[in-house]
């Protein structure tokens, strides 16, 4: 039978492991938050601007919303002030259906 040992119940290291890994799981868990923040955001301002654009411009061009999935919120949040100014979804998103600029 093999002998197993654990080396968390070591007197000396097993504190220091265990503080560790503590430490590893609160930042895996603030950054899985904070991830999860910015895509709550991204989501939001994406949402907010596909409704502006087809009350401005009509049904959204699948070109659009595939540009549009690919931005980030400040991206989008840009897009939502220049959607003030824009004449035609061309000049929202340059470039079109062709080439990302």
């Amino acid at each position: 039978m093999p002998i197993t040992l654990d080396i968390r119940d070591n007197p000396f290291l097993g504190p220091i492991i265990k503080e560790a890994e503590a430490q590893a799981a609160a930042q895996a868990a603030a950054q899985a938050a904070q991830e999860g923040e910015q895509r709550g955001e991204q989501r939001g301002e994406l949402t907010i601007l596909r409704r502006l654009i087809e009350k401005r411009f009509g049904a959204m061009p699948a070109w659009v919303e595939q540009r549009l999935a690919e931005k980030s919120t400040a991206e989008l949040e840009e897009l939502s002030v220049r959607l003030l100014d824009a004449s035609r979804l061309e000049d929202l998103l340059p470039g079109g259906n062709g080439p990302h600029l």
